[in-house]
């Protein structure tokens, strides 16, 4: 199924009114209004309907996170008749059915899946805009930057360090997480920009564009007085008789050390302990003789504080590009271009990556 998109200004309204219809082989024009086609979707002209309102794309939202029109009303402090008859007037103004009932709940149908993005979308931006108006932080603009935790160790401090040479005002929020954890409140306008990788599943959002950054390399560290540490040349076997630390699950880690192992015509050890947190198998690996693969980045980061010794091991393995990743829906501010600016040089001056 296409849908048909129509954007109208309504001068009185001072407002955007979307409309969203079915496309068939038949439809050709809505009324006396010409369709113009534009990849999977249309722009109605002319076609006049009353706006979202704010408090509608809110309700859009609550539902897709709560699927429950109870558990939205009381989110939102109101009663179930009220938001019932509130999402039927929306879906009229939309021209179709948002959510099914089912015995999970309300689900999204195809149409409502488009319009919750959207919603979360508008409603992000806003938030945005509310905040840099907060008390106090006129004249700062914020950007909220999705991050794995291994460039928030060195390259984003290095690269904070480089922006406030500039002369602009910029407040930061930072989010940590895994890679699909970061793109989804990126699609979903929660985040101006991620530092990561670009994860296949995501590769059909248009939406979503990466610029590379660097190629993550790894190394294999142990403890700073680790018995291999002094050593020269370390063999893959010996490597393969060694207690290892597990690497936390959500890292490409988890998949790069069975396969380092596995290219060698070896077995890839079964690691005697896990844990969800680089800082925690840091702390293991100080207490313990076991070994940990391990991006180069945190290596060095590491070593560098005496914490972790780097093994003379040769890990030919790397992971999927690094990216900037931002939204093409979203134009980039000033201080997005000052950031994404700072992160490459920093990166280039950092040394270990390429």
């Amino acid at each position: 199924m296409t849908w048909l998109r129509s954007i109208t200004r309504t001068s009185d309204r001072h407002c955007d009114a979307i409309r969203i219809l079915p496309l068939t082989a038949q439809c050709r024009e809505w009324g006396d209004t010409p369709i113009i086609p534009i990849s999977d979707f249309v722009i109605v002209d002319g076609y006049h309907m009353d706006h979202l309102r704010l408090r509608a794309l809110t309700l859009i939202e609550t539902l897709a996170e709560t699927g429950s029109l109870h558990q939205a009303a009381r989110r939102l402090n109101t009663s179930q008749p009220a938001l019932s008859v509130m999402l039927q007037e929306i879906e009229r103004a939309l021209g179709g059915q948002l959510f099914e009932r089912s015995r999970r709940g309300l689900v999204p149908t195809e149409r409502g899946a488009y319009m919750i993005r959207q919603a979360r979308l508008m409603l992000a931006d806003l938030r945005r805009v509310q905040s840099e108006f907060a008390s106090g932080n006129e004249g700062r603009a914020l950007l909220r930057i999705g991050a794995l935790p291994l460039v928030m160790l060195e390259i984003v401090p290095r690269a904070l360090a480089l922006l406030r040479q500039s002369q602009l005002r910029i407040r930061a929020e930072f989010r940590e997480g895994a890679a699909s954890e970061l793109l989804a409140a990126l699609a979903d306008g929660m985040l101006d920009l991620v530092i990561g990788r670009m994860l296949p599943e995501f590769s059909a959002n248009d939406d979503l564009v990466p610029s590379f950054l660097f190629t993550e390399s790894f190394c294999v560290v142990g403890g700073a007085h680790h018995r291999l540490a002094n050593r020269r040349k370390i063999s893959w076997q010996e490597l393969e008789a060694a207690d290892w630390i597990e690497a936390p699950t959500n890292t490409a880690l988890h998949d790069f050390f069975a396969e380092a192992f596995l290219r060698r015509g070896l077995r890839p050890p079964q690691p005697i302990y896990r844990s969800a947190s680089f800082y925690s198998c840091i702390a293991i690996l100080g207490a313990s003789e076991c070994l940990m693969m391990v991006p180069r980045e945190v290596g060095g980061h590491f070593a560098r504080q005496s914490r972790v010794c780097i093994l003379p091991v040769k890990v030919n393995e790397a992971s999927a590009p690094f990216s900037i990743i931002k939204r093409r829906s979203r134009a980039a501010t000033q201080a997005m271009r000052a950031f994404e600016d700072s992160v490459r040089r920093a990166v280039r001056r950092g040394g270990p990556m390429k």
